[in-house]
């Protein structure tokens, strides 16, 4: 209930903080005073405030001509607050608080934190802030909640030397006798603290302006400014593009990205001042498609939230979806409109989509809009629920009230709620003026409760018989009374195309499609539901799909459902054999990707079983003719897609054990030893995987030593995520023993090393074992870093099979309990038992097929 959620008393709010730090780069230290303009609704002589490692020294009110010194100030640690008590009541109206306090600049990538970076061989700090969720109040005392507003006025005193930003421009900048600088920035909007930023550091910046006007710069590393280019152009005209779509100008005179080396999360959309991981903002010419892609994609994402999220903000983080969905959703929309030749929706039913149905398959997933109370439980919500989940079903209303009503209805909300804030309903009642349709109808099922339909159609002339219950990877049948509002969108082999609106539990449609027609249901794939075919509706879509005449995106939903289905135990395994066969002939990325996909998870479950050599000949031959189309080296005018496409093939062909891809992947990584300019970006990926997974100690050594010398984002990245894929297990844990020990792998990066665990066949056990044994180290180090030891332990404990496995997590963590990790615990244990029972399930099925498939 809302009721339970852990707020501030509502007595006291206040209307401005003016705010003055000094931040030491050489103690860490901060201290600093703030002047908070008050609104006292209500006699009061106590005022409660969040504060977190923060030493108060002084507090003082002024109302009315007099001043009253708190007689006292407690604080209460596990709430994050601190309470000041006067001696005597202050009386409704303004007033003004005066705190004196002591900040730090900690090491954990919240707050006001430290950043390490290097300049001329030299270690040096930057100090920069993450506020969003509750972190504001471990900068300075406030009001740390999204709907309490205000004005921000920032003084920054800092070595003259340094940079110094805000979400405002200075007004004012006067340089002292003792080598420091005091900024003063212009007052921000009215905002929540959340949004709040502030960086001290060295850089470089690239400089443009939009159409209308608007300053916008990339700050960069010093020396790199030049990778600050691409990120530039596409917000400059991606500033211009949501000014254009809203019908609202941005608010700001300036935007700023900067570039943090390191940070918990991949962005942040602090108003004006907008943050990144070096990876998700630097990269030119010379980058891999796929790191272009996702800049192009962050960059537009965050900018998004200019307007959805900042301008108007959640009332309570129970609608983060309302921010982060829509985010996603526009973020796709803008990267769309600027790049077509990404085709984006494709793209995104690929990524996005299978990601949300993924997580969301689960019965430990939660709905959209789920109440949170303390800190613990906001971060857990920052997931593919709140993000992936919410866009798409934001991309499915869109389809169901069309591009117009649409954006009407949200210039609407937008207009209305501007420097305010909003829940769902006030979304949906905009939306439902613009379009005549009740949306709150058709969502609420879709926000309000976890999970999603499976939808089964079975087809008698011209009615289709439609049931829908609720869809679980374990293939469990839950009986509830959830009705999905369904918007079923259908196609035909005579091109025709028809959608309806299903809301029943059981019902018979009447379709205009001939008796003999392919029927391809939820076309577009826009409705966030799977569709289990009848054995006749699924045969007969086998041609289209063989002849490539359904859209890439209809191709990639009639496979993803397949796979979905047999690993619920709805259809036998073979059945996606059948239909990964039938894509033989495909020549699409996202296509290829998500067979990709779903072979690997596939290969990891039955990694143990005397079949898995025939599973790897049936990927060479699934894979082959592809293969054989693209070759290694990109051709003169080729679709961003292919390239793409062609590491994808050579990866999977690699790990299949394709001799010839071994051998060529060796050969050019040996050539590039001497000639690094010869490999490619677009290549490395699938390059360093294959050597790695066929190399030794001494492979190993060298890619450390890669790693440690790359000076790019994008090098190291893509090496640490790859490091641990070696081919034997006491490899494996060497790396991360490297990794956790060496002092290389910055804390924001750590993650990486686990992220292929379930494709490794030793990965489960030895990151399992590694964990264990390294808990309090690992612990001691991410534990307040968001969520990224969240992360560690999502990646290491989802990828088992054996179903004891299951007992062994649970008691490690009773044991060792991290509370912002409970539901990932949970979802692992639920994903370990699912794989255990689809194997035992499918296990004669899977043989039968691929023995007589490679029968002698």
């Amino acid at each position: 209930m809302a009721t339970d959620r852990v707020l501030l008393p509502a007595h006291v709010r206040p209307v401005k903080y003016s705010i003055t730090l000094e931040p030491d780069l050489t103690t860490f230290a901060a201290p600093g005073s703030e002047e908070v303009t008050l609104q006292v609704k209500d006699a009061t002589d106590e005022i409660v405030v969040h504060s977190k490692e923060i030493t108060i020294h002084s507090v003082v009110i002024s109302q009315n001509g007099n001043s009253i010194v708190a007689s006292n100030i407690s604080y209460a640690e596990k709430e994050e607050r601190a309470t000041f008590k006067f001696p005597q009541k202050i009386q409704p109206g303004d007033a003004i608080l005066t705190i004196k306090f002591d900040a730090i600049i900690n090491d954990k990538m919240a707050g006001f934190y430290r950043s390490k970076y290097f300049l001329d061989g030299k270690e040096k700090y930057l100090a920069t802030t993450q506020f969003e969720a509750t972190d504001a109040r471990r900068a300075f005392p406030c009001w740390d909640e999204p709907a309490v507003k205000a004005i921000f006025e920032m003084i920054i005193i800092a070595p003259a030397d340094r940079v110094v930003l805000s979400n405002m421009d200075p007004v004012d900048q006067e340089k002292r006798a003792d080598g420091k600088q005091v900024v003063k920035f212009a007052p921000s909007p009215i905002m929540s603290t959340y949004l709040l930023a502030f960086i001290v550091g060295e850089f470089d910046y690239v400089e443009d302006h939009t159409k209308e006007g608007v300053r916008i710069r990339v700050y960069t590393p010093v020396g790199k400014k030049d990778l600050g280019k691409f990120a530039l152009s596409v917000g400059s005209k991606t500033l211009s593009y949501f000014t254009e779509y809203f019908g609202i100008p941005y608010p700001l005179p300036k935007l700023d990205m900067v570039a943090i080396a390191d940070f918990s999360a991949g962005a942040m959309e602090n108003w004006g001042l907008v943050t990144y991981r070096e990876i998700a903002l630097l990269c030119d010419a010379s980058s891999a498609v796929s790191t272009k892609q996702r800049v192009a994609y962050v960059v537009a994402h965050e900018l998004a939230h200019q307007w959805f999220g900042n301008l108007v903000t959640m009332e309570w983080w129970s609608q983060l979806w309302l921010n982060e969905g829509f985010a996603t959703f526009v973020g796709n929309l803008a990267t769309n409109h600027l790049f077509p030749e990404w085709d984006v929706w494709t793209l995104f039913v690929n990524d996005y989509q299978a990601t949300a149905f993924h997580l969301d398959g689960l019965k430990n997933s939660h709905p959209i809009e789920v109440d949170v109370k303390t800190s613990d439980e906001i971060s857990e919500i920052f997931d593919a629920i709140s993000y992936n989940k919410g866009s798409c079903v934001i991309r499915m209303l869109e389809a169901h009230l069309g591009e117009g009503n649409f954006k009407k209805g949200l210039h609407t909300y937008l207009t209305r709620f501007e420097y305010k804030n909003a829940v769902t309903e006030d979304l949906w009642q905009a939306l439902a003026e613009a379009s005549g349709v009740n949306v709150k109808d058709f969502m609420d099922s879709f926000t309000k409760h976890t999970g999603y339909p499976v939808v089964t159609v079975q087809r008698d002339g011209q009615k289709v018989e439609v049931s829908q219950h609720r869809f679980l990877q374990s293939g469990e049948v839950v009986t509830d009374d959830v009705k999905w509002a369904l918007s079923l969108r259908m196609a035909s082999s005579s091109g025709e195309v028809s959608t309806q609106t299903v809301t029943d539990k059981k019902t018979t449609i009447t379709v205009p499609f001939k008796g003999d027609d392919w029927i391809k249901f939820n076309y577009g794939q826009s409705g966030f539901f799977r569709i289990r075919y009848s054995e006749e509706l699924l045969e007969k879509l086998l041609p289209p799909l063989k002849a490539l005449t359904l859209p890439p995106v209809d191709r990639l939903g009639v496979q993803g459902d397949t796979f979905a289905l047999a690993r619920a135990g709805f259809l036998p395994t073979s059945k996606f054999f059948e239909i990964a066969e039938a894509l033989s002939n495909e020549v699409e990325y996202t296509v290829w990707n998500a067979l990709s996909t779903n072979i690997g998870t596939l290969s990891a479950i039955w990694a143990q079983e005397p079949v898995q050599p025939q599973l790897k000949a049936f990927v060479r031959r699934l894979f082959n003719l592809i293969h054989i189309k693209l070759g290694w080296d990109a051709k003169s005018g080729e679709k961003p897609s292919d390239t793409l496409l062609r590491s994808v093939v050579l990866r999977k062909l690699g790990a299949a054990g394709h001799e010839e891809v071994v051998k060529e992947a060796q050969a050019r990584y040996n050539k590039s030893l001497t000639s690094p300019e010869s490999l490619v970006a677009d290549l490395k990926p699938a390059v360093y995987e294959i050597v790695l997974n066929n190399g030794g100690q001494a492979t190993l050594d060298t890619f450390i030593r890669h790693y440690t010398e790359a000076t790019s984002s994008e090098d190291k990245t893509r090496i640490l995520s790859l490091l641990a894929q070696q081919p034997t297990a006491e490899l494996t844990r060497k790396v991360y023993e490297w990794a956790l020990n060496s002092g290389h792998v910055r804390d924001q990066d750590f993650f990486m090393i686990f992220s292929a665990t379930a494709s490794i066949p030793h990965g489960p056990e030895t990151a399992w074992a590694f964990l264990k044994d390294n808990w309090d180290a690992i612990y001691t180090r991410l534990s307040g870093g968001g969520a990224l030891l969240t992360r560690i332990i999502g990646n290491v404990t989802a990828g088992f099979n054996r179903k004891n496995a299951a007992q062994e997590i649970e008691e490690f963590f009773k044991a060792h309990p991290y509370p912002p990790a409970d539901r990932t615990i949970k979802q692992s244990i639920e994903t370990i038992n699912s794989r255990s029972a689809w194997l035992e399930r499918s296990r004669d099925d899977v043989a039968s097929y691929l023995q007589t498939l490679f029968k002698a």
